[in-house]
C-alpha cells in the first residue's frame, strides 16, 4: 500500500512530463529517481515522504547535503533528484506537477546597501526607453560592480574612487574576457558610472578613468565553414518527439536555410509569416531595414510543429520562447546560439581552433552555399538583410574558396613576368 501511494503520485508526474514534451531522455532520468526514492522510502517504511526524507535522498545520491528542498546548489546532482522529488511532492498533495517552474527563487547578488542605488539606475534606464533585455544586462553588470566595491569595504556609494574603479576592472582582465565581453562590459559600466556622476551620488565621473576599449566587430575569427554533411548531422542529432527539440530543429531550420539572424529569431512573430504566399516578412531589428523571404516548406512546418505540439502557454506575442517557468520570450542575453554548439558536440562535429561556430556561423554557410551555386552577389546581399553589398563582399565573399581559386595567379608566371620587365 505504501508503495502504491507514491507509485500513483510518480505515474501522475510522468504524465505532467509527457503533456510538457520532455523529451525521451529527461523522462527516463525522472523515473530513475523516482524509482530510487520509492526504494529509499520502502528502506524506511514511510508511507508519504517529508522534506527530511527527500533532503536524507538527496544527500545519499549526490553528497551534497541541503538545509532545505529549495536551497541553491551548485551540485548538477542534487539539482537532478530535486527537481523529481519537488514534482512528486506536488502530486502527493493532491495537486497537478507544474513541469518547468522554477525550484529555487532567484539570487540576489547586489548587496542590499547598494540595491536602492541600483534599482533607481535601472528606472532611469527603462525610462530611457531600453529594452528589457537591456536592462537585464545592465543590473548584471552594476550588480558586479557593486559586489566589488562592499568586498573591498565600501559603505557607501559616496566611497567610490577611481581605484575601486581600477582594481574591479584588472579583475575582470585576469578572467580572460574575449574583446567583444570586455567592451560590452566597459560600455555598460561606463553608462552606470555617468548616471552616479548625473545624479550627484559620486563627485567625479568615474566613466572617463575607464580604459579605451577598441576592438573591431569582424576579423578577428572567421566563422566555421560548415558542410552540408555536418548541418545535416546536426539537425538528426535534435530530438523532435520534445517540446525544446522541436523549437531547437526550427530556429537551426530558419538559420541555415534562410540566414535569420539571432537578434529576429529571438523576436520572430507568428503574425509575420504569410502561409498562403509563403513568405516571412519583418523589419531587421539590426538594420531597420524591411525583408521578405520566400518560406521553404520543411522550414514552414518545423515553426508550425512548434507552435502546436511543442510551445508552452506563454503570454509574449513571439514564436520561440524559453521553456523555464515564466516562459518569457529571449532576451539579448540569452544564449540561444549555444544551443548549436549543444547539438554539434551530440554530433560528433568538432570545430577548428580560432573559428566562430555559434548560431551566426550558418549564415556564412548559407552566403558560400549560395555563391558556389553561382548566385548573383547581389540576391546574397538581399537574402542576408545587408544594407549594402560591401558588407557581402567584405564578410561572405572571402569565405567562397572555390571562386577565390579562380582568381589565383600562377607563380611561375608572375616570375616570368618579373624577370621580362
Amino acid at each position: 500500500m505504501q508503495a502504491a501511494v507514491v507509485g500513483d503520485a510518480s505515474e501522475r508526474v510522468i504524465v505532467a512530463l509527457v503533456a510538457a514534451s520532455r523529451s525521451r531522455r529527461t523522462i527516463e532520468c525522472y523515473q530513475a529517481e523516482l524509482g530510487a526514492f520509492a526504494r529509499f522510502l520502502e528502506v524506511r517504511g514511510r508511507a508519504v515522504p517529508t522534506e527530511v526524507d527527500c533532503l536524507d535522498f538527496i544527500a545519499e545520491r549526490s553528497g551534497a547535503r541541503l538545509a532545505g528542498l529549495r536551497e541553491p546548489t551548485r551540485s548538477a546532482r542534487a539539482q537532478v533528484a530535486r527537481r523529481a522529488l519537488i514534482l512528486l511532492l506536488e502530486a502527493l498533495a493532491g495537486g497537478v506537477p507544474l513541469v518547468g517552474q522554477a525550484i529555487t527563487p532567484p539570487v540576489e547578488r547586489c548587496p542590499v546597501r547598494f540595491q536602492v542605488v541600483r534599482d533607481g539606475y535601472l528606472s532611469a534606464c527603462r525610462r530611457r526607453g531600453n529594452a528589457e533585455a537591456t536592462v537585464v544586462t545592465k543590473q548584471q553588470a552594476a550588480d558586479q560592480f557593486l559586489a566589488y566595491l562592499e568586498e573591498v569595504g565600501r559603505e557607501t556609494i559616496e566611497q567610490v574612487q577611481a581605484r575601486d574603479l581600477a582594481g574591479f576592472w584588472a579583475r575582470r582582465q585576469r578572467r580572460g574576457y574575449a574583446p567583444k565581453t570586455s567592451g560590452a562590459l566597459r560600455s555598460v559600466l561606463a553608462d552606470f558610472l555617468r548616471y552616479l556622476h548625473e545624479v550627484g551620488l559620486i563627485g567625479e565621473d568615474l566613466a572617463r578613468r575607464l580604459p579605451p576599449q577598441r576592438y573591431p566587430r569582424r576579423g578577428l575569427t572567421a566563422p566555421y565553414l560548415w558542410t552540408v554533411g555536418e548541418v545535416r548531422l546536426v539537425l538528426e542529432a535534435i530530438d523532435r518527439q520534445s517540446a525544446i527539440g522541436k523549437r531547437d530543429y526550427a530556429m537551426v531550420l530558419l538559420t541555415v536555410r534562410l540566414g535569420v539572424r539571432v537578434g529576429d529569431l529571438r523576436r520572430l512573430e507568428l503574425g509575420w509569416f504569410d502561409w498562403r504566399a509563403k513568405t516571412l516578412a519583418f523589419t531587421q531589428h539590426k538594420t531597420g531595414l524591411p525583408l521578405t523571404l520566400p518560406l521553404p516548406e520543411d522550414v514552414g512546418w518545423a515553426v508550425i510543429d512548434y507552435v502546436r505540439h511543442g510551445r508552452p502557454g506563454a503570454d509574449c506575442r513571439q514564436v520561440f520562447v524559453k521553456h523555464r517557468y515564466p516562459f518569457t520570450a529571449f532576451g539579448s542575453s540569452t544564449s540561444v546560439a549555444s544551443r548549436l554548439n549543444y547539438y554539434a558536440r551530440r554530433a560528433g562535429i568538432v570545430f577548428q581552433a580560432g573559428r566562430s561556430h555559434g548560431l551566426h556561423s550558418l549564415r556564412g554557410a548559407l552566403a558560400v552555399a549560395m555563391l558556389q551555386a553561382d548566385t548573383p552577389p547581389p540576391v546574397v546581399t538581399a537574402v542576408l538583410g545587408h544594407a549594402a553589398a560591401a558588407t557581402t563582399a567584405a564578410h561572405y565573399l572571402r569565405l567562397d574558396t572555390e571562386h577565390l581559386r579562380c582568381c589565383a595567379l600562377d607563380v611561375e608566371d608572375v616570375l616570368d613576368g618579373g624577370a621580362r620587365s
